[in-house]
């Protein structure tokens, strides 16, 4: 009975909450369990329309995940209520309705029909230079496995469409040109005989005008990451970082912004005559992210650790991973950091610059153990060499393990984490490129789980 009323009540908050739990399938979810207040007045305007036990449909991915998200669309400082459903064994398509509060209590402003068979994203944005944010949402069909924008914007006392009739990939809301009012990007990778291409999207009196293309790399299927911000060492430039899957193991780094003074879509690491982007290709699960503090997205251009190749390291943790920003004036990338990735334990390694091309690595997957080794050179010219003394080991302990102190003779703790002990032991103090434990803890950082 405990175990049914957490579940129950867990439900409740996740419905209004813009997030999912993995662990349920939300879209069998025919009639949550009944809410309370203001979301059972929500629950009864949507129950008009849509009538008894409608199922309620939840966005595929994106920030906004629950079925019924809050935001203000009507007047600012007031939420509306914007519901996905389907009524009652109907499966034509999905229905959006929004829910405005007033006076006399909620009620609908708005209820729309999409023949869509998924809600693959939503976003909002001021649009249309109204004041007012709108909300932009990606449509999917999984019968041809496509996607379409639809905008719905607030106008004499309700709701209305605008239908965009544009495909995407990757869609992001965002003010690209400081223009005061949001632009539409979408990525779309190649499909048959069309390229693949980027857009900037503007919407001005109920029209779409394409303000900006751009080429993108043609040999990637899909994108495992999309960013949008701060892209410029100095932090004035605002745009969008896709890393797309070129294969299983291969990623590689597209950049988009617009450049106020050509009034053009930029895509500096596009190669037209390759048609690619390959100056960022990798073989390693690195993708652009804002590193520490900083609110700067940064770019992963990984090199094998001395003693390997592309061809011949056997793990991830066999890479350096070195972190760049963009230098908008130069056109060029800025090394900002370099840092060993350890993705199957989920942390990272910040190595220190006099490391660089005298250390390298072995991973012990069986003891889940990192160990940094001097790396000798044999031959000036080629760069050979072997492992020498071992430097630092990282280690992760169950904390079981650690508690009985089973294996942890030499090893200093540096997080404890989600029933685990994160640990480092120096085997060489002496050597002159060994570090201090203080060096260590500040170099060592659990990676974020996004």
């Amino acid at each position: 009975m405990w175990c049914a009323a957490v579940a129950v009540a867990l439900a409740i908050s996740l419905l209004f909450s813009g997030c999912s739990l993995s662990a349920l399938d939300a879209q069998s979810l025919m009639r949550p369990p009944r809410p309370t207040g203001e979301r059972a007045q929500i629950h009864d305007e949507l129950e008009k329309s849509a009538g008894a036990n409608p199922t309620l449909k939840y966005p595929s991915r994106g920030e906004y995940r629950s079925a019924i998200i809050m935001h203000s669309l009507v007047s600012a400082g007031q939420e509306d209520a914007i519901a996905f459903y389907q009524k009652k064994g109907d499966s034509a398509g999905i229905n959006v309705m929004f829910i405005h509060k007033t006076e006399d209590g909620w009620k609908a402003v708005g209820d729309f029909n999409n023949p869509a068979t998924t809600v693959d994203k939503v976003c909002f944005g001021d649009i249309n230079g109204d004041g007012h944010d709108e909300a932009v949402i990606g449509w999917g069909s999984n019968l041809n496995n496509s996607t379409t924008i639809c905008v719905y914007y607030y106008e004499n006392g309700k709701m209305c469409e605008l239908k965009l009739e544009q495909s995407y990939t990757e869609m992001v809301v965002m003010d690209f040109d400081d223009d005061h009012s949001d632009e539409i990007f979408t990525a779309s990778v190649t499909v048959g005989d069309q390229p693949a291409i980027a857009r900037l999207l503007r919407v001005r009196d109920d029209q779409l005008e394409i303000i900006g293309s751009a080429n993108l790399d043609t040999t990637v299927t899909s994108y495992a990451s999309t960013t949008a911000g701060i892209i410029s060492e100095s932090g004035n430039l605002k745009g969008v970082v896709l890393d797309g899957r070129k294969s299983a193991d291969t990623l590689v780094t597209e950049m988009l912004y617009w450049d106020k003074e050509a009034s053009t879509l930029q895509s500096p690491f596009y190669d037209s005559n390759a048609q690619t982007s390959n100056y960022t290709q990798r073989r390693t699960h690195a993708v652009s992210q804002t590193i520490g503090d900083s609110k700067i997205i940064e770019i992963p251009i990984v090199t094998p650790m001395p003693g390997y190749t592309t061809d011949n390291a056997p793990d991830e943790t066999n890479y350096l991973t070195n972190w760049h920003r963009f230098d908008e004036r130069e056109g060029t990338l800025v090394r900002s950091a370099s840092m060993v990735m350890d993705y199957t334990d989920g942390y990272s390694f910040l190595v220190p610059d006099m490391w660089r091309g005298k250390v390298s690595t072995q991973m012990d997957p069986s003891t889940r153990t990192l160990t940094f080794y001097e790396w000798v050179v044999a031959d000036e010219t080629t760069g050979s060499g072997a492992m020498g003394a071992a430097l630092l080991r990282l280690h992760v302990f169950t904390k079981d393990s650690w508690e009985r102190q089973e294996g942890t003779d030499g090893y200093y703790q540096l997080v404890d984490n989600n029933n685990l002990v994160f640990a480092a032991a120096i085997p060489t103090p002496d050597n002159a490129l060994s570090l201090t434990i203080n060096d260590i803890k500040n170099g060592f950082e659990l990676i974020r789980q996004e």
